[in-house]
C-alpha cells in the first residue's frame, strides 16, 4: 500500500507539481517539526513546543525557559511525549495535552553527564547515546539501566537517534550514513545516505529534504524516488497518509493534500 501511494504520489508531482499549500501556519516559527502516529504536528522553536492538528489548528503548547533549548522531541507515544534538553541534561515527559506527567528527570543526577541524544521507545524504554564514551544506554521508565552497548564505529558522530515502529532503532550521522539496529540493540546495517538535513526513518523509508527536493529511499525494496517541490526554502518534509507537511526556512508550515 505504501509503495502504491508513493507511485501515485510521484505521478501527481510529475503531472502538476506542487505550488500551493492547502493550509499555512505562519506563526509556527519552528526550527524543526515532527508528526505523531495520528498525524498531529509538533513544532519546536527553541524552548517551546506547539501541537497542531493536520488542519493547522493550534491545540496545545508547552515551554520551560529554565531548561533552555529543546534538543529533540519524541512523539512515538503521543500519550507520553519525551523532550530532551541536552545542555540541561534533562528529560521531560508530557501527556497528549502537553502537560507534564511528572517532574523533570535530571540525567546529571543519574550520573549520565555526556548524553548527546535521547529517544523514547514503544516498549516504554528510554534510549540514551553517550557520544563521548560511544555507548548506547537503555533504561526503563524508572531510570533503571537495562543495557549498555558499545558502538565502536569509526568516525561515528550521529546527530539523530530515531525509534522505529517495530521497536528497532536508527542513527543518522551526516558524514557516514544511516545506521539501523534491531529490537535487541544489535547493529544491523549501514545505509550510505549522506546529508546534513534532518532525516525521517520508518520501518520502510528513509527520506529528507534538500535543495527543495524530497529524496526518498525504500531500504526494504532498494528503490528510490526524488520529488521536486515548486516552493523555495523548504528544509523539512513529512508525509502522513494523503498529507504532506513542509517546514520552510522562515519557520512557516505548509500542509497540502497529496
Amino acid at each position: 500500500m505504501k509503495l502504491l501511494r508513493l507511485f501515485l504520489f510521484n505521478i501527481l508531482f510529475s503531472a502538476c507539481g506542487f505550488a500551493f499549500a492547502q493550509t499555512q501556519i505562519y506563526n509556527a516559527n519552528a526550527n524543526f517539526i515532527t508528526l505523531d502516529p495520528y498525524g498531529n504536528i509538533y513544532a519546536v522553536k527553541e524552548a517551546q513546543v506547539s501541537k497542531y492538528s493536520l488542519q493547522g489548528k493550534l491545540l496545545f503548547s508547552y515551554s520551560n525557559q529554565k531548561l533552555g533549548i529543546i534538543s529533540s522531541i519524541d512523539v512515538f507515544n503521543p500519550m507520553k511525549i519525551m523532550l530532551f534538553y541536552q545542555d540541561a541534561g534533562t528529560l521531560v515527559f508530557l501527556n497528549e495535552q502537553l502537560a507534564p506527567i511528572q517532574d523533570p528527570i535530571s540525567l546529571f543526577d543519574a550520573n549520565y553527564f555526556t548524553i548527546s541524544l535521547a529517544s523514547y521507545s514503544a516498549a516504554n524504554q528510554i534510549h540514551l547515546y553517550d557520544n563521548t564514551n560511544k555507548y548506547l544506554i537503555t533504561l526503563d521508565f524508572n531510570m533503571r539501566e537495562i543495557a549498555r552497548t558499545p558502538l565502536n564505529f569509526s568516525s561515528f558522530n550521529p546527530t539523530q537517534m530515531i525509534e522505529l515502529e517495530e521497536k528497532s532503532l536508527a542513527f543518522h550521522d551526516p558524514e557516514t550514513g544511516i545506521y539501523l539496529f534491531d529490537t535487541f540493540g544489535t547493529f544491523n546495517k549501514r545505509i550510505s545516505i549522506l546529508t546534513p538535513a534532518t532525516v525521517t526513518v520508518n520501518s520502510e523509508l528513509i527520506y529528507h529534504t534538500c535543495n527543495n527536493e524530497v529524496n526518498i529511499y525504500n531500504y526494504r525494496m532498494l528503490s528510490d524516488n526524488t520529488l521536486s517541490l515548486s516552493i523555495s526554502e523548504a528544509i523539512q518534509t513529512l508525509l502522513f497518509r494523503n498529507k504532506m507537511v513542509i517546514l520552510l526556512q522562515n519557520g512557516t508550515i505548509w500542509i497540502n493534500e497529496i
